[in-house]
């Protein structure tokens, strides 16, 4: 039966991979020297040059014969296929993983280039999602510059830190600044027109799904529709483990090069603050810092597009009716993120969106390890109900806003908050 499934697995995967027949035997000449410029004379040329591995004259003449028809969706999907090779991502790669983790349930893949340092459930390699980051990519020092900026924290200053980098808002500017993202974006914006309203795009936030110009509806058109959704949701993927890498910048991948959340948290855990004073600082700027990078109220931040991103790929599979095989890493993970925004909204009185309590539900997974850190090093400063008085609201507040969205089943609030 696992056999039989690897073989549907990868007759799929073949399908979306080689979107036009092979050009068989015909005069490989012949072709790139044909001045025959219709549909089809242009895709047969355009899958040739990919199957060979020239992705910029594969987009060219990609490009020329979506351009070429209204009824373009198969040469979408070739876009789609070149977009991600020119981002470095290789789309067997990318199945066999998700495979791979969907078929151990606990994501217990390991590589020698992840980081394993971190022990929250939502961060770091210990995570699947943060595997497949950190196992499929690897961002230049340029990109992790474009996706954020240091900023300086003076409470900070107490545990030696003076620079932490924060994730950047999203928009065309910062794609086109990361090599990867620029090259997802422009098949996203491709695929999109030929992508089902009601089963996958009804439910995203991104502008770039929304906009009639840059998405008009031509699923009334003749393509493959299991290939284009295959494709997109192999695109917003990579896109999404891509913002996930900028909201932990030294979370998921080793040697990033800058100081973010978990270095933050770990700095604060091991000082030796000689006053309650120096602590209320220090969570006050690491409240800033989680608030920024982990922003639920926006939906430009990277955590709220990496969330998007997800559904996206969840819906996309089962829009094409991908195994479960091959998705059910993705749909787990959402499905939790689910049942805790559900309980988050219940507690809020059932007022607001569910994509922002989906964000928080996903920023809470993600801090779990911080929060609790928080809670263990305020504990170790103030150890009981009566001590740290005057700095008891500070600490309580700034510890609400770090643990927001986190389980409280498994991470206890400090003593002086209960």
């Amino acid at each position: 039966m696992r056999r039989l499934k690897n073989l549907i697995l990868i007759a799929v995967v073949a399908g979306l991979a080689t979107s036009m027949q092979s050009c068989g035997t015909a005069n490989v000449n012949k072709l790139f020297g044909s001045t025959d410029d219709s549909y089809a004379a242009l895709l047969q040329r355009a899958q040739l040059a990919y199957d060979e591995g020239d992705f910029s004259l594969a987009e060219e003449l990609a490009n020329k014969a979506y351009a070429r028809s209204s009824n373009n969706g198969d040469a979408g999907v070739l876009l789609g296929n070149i977009y991600l090779s020119q981002a470095g991502i290789d789309i067997f790669q990318v199945v066999r993983k998700l495979s791979a983790l969907s078929g151990s349930g606990s994501g217990s893949t390991t590589s020698s280039t992840c980081s394993s340092s971190s022990s929250s459930g939502g961060t770091g390699a210990s995570n699947p999602l943060g595997q497949l980051s950190c196992l499929l990519l690897n961002l230049t020092d340029a990109d992790k510059a474009a996706l954020g900026a240091e900023q300086s924290f003076p409470g900070l200053n107490s545990v030696g830190i003076t620079k932490v980098y924060v994730p950047s808002e999203v928009n065309d500017t910062l794609r086109a600044n990361v090599k990867t993202l620029a090259a997802l974006d422009k098949g996203i914006r491709k695929l999109c027109p030929f992508v089902s309203r009601s089963l996958v795009l009804s439910q995203s936030i991104d502008e770039r799904h929304t906009s009639k110009s840059i998405c008009p509806d031509q699923t009334n058109t003749a393509y493959n529709g299991a290939k284009v959704h295959i494709s997109f949701a192999l695109l917003h993927l990579i896109e999404a483990l891509v913002f996930q890498q900028g909201v932990l910048i030294d979370g998921v991948a080793s040697n990033s090069g800058y100081t973010g959340v978990q270095t933050v948290s770990t700095k604060i855990s091991s000082a030796n603050f000689t006053s309650a004073t120096d602590l209320v600082n220090a969570l006050s700027s690491f409240k800033t810092i989680v608030d920024a990078s982990f922003d639920t109220s926006n939906t430009k931040s990277q955590l709220a597009l990496a969330l998007n991103g997800l559904i996206m790929v969840s819906q996309s599979f089962e829009a094409a009716g991908m195994p479960s095989s091959v998705t059910s890493i993705i749909t787990s993970q959402l499905t939790k993120l689910k049942q805790m925004a559900s309980t988050l909204k219940t507690s809020a009185g059932g007022t607001g969106s569910d994509s922002t309590y989906q964000a928080q539900a996903l920023k809470g997974q993600m801090n779990e390890a911080y929060a609790k850190a928080m809670a263990a090093k305020i504990n170790t400063q103030c150890p009981t109900a009566g001590s740290c008085a005057a700095e008891k609201t500070n600490l309580c507040t700034n510890y609400a806003s770090i643990s927001q969205g986190v389980d409280p089943t498994k991470v206890q609030k400090p003593t002086i908050c209960q």
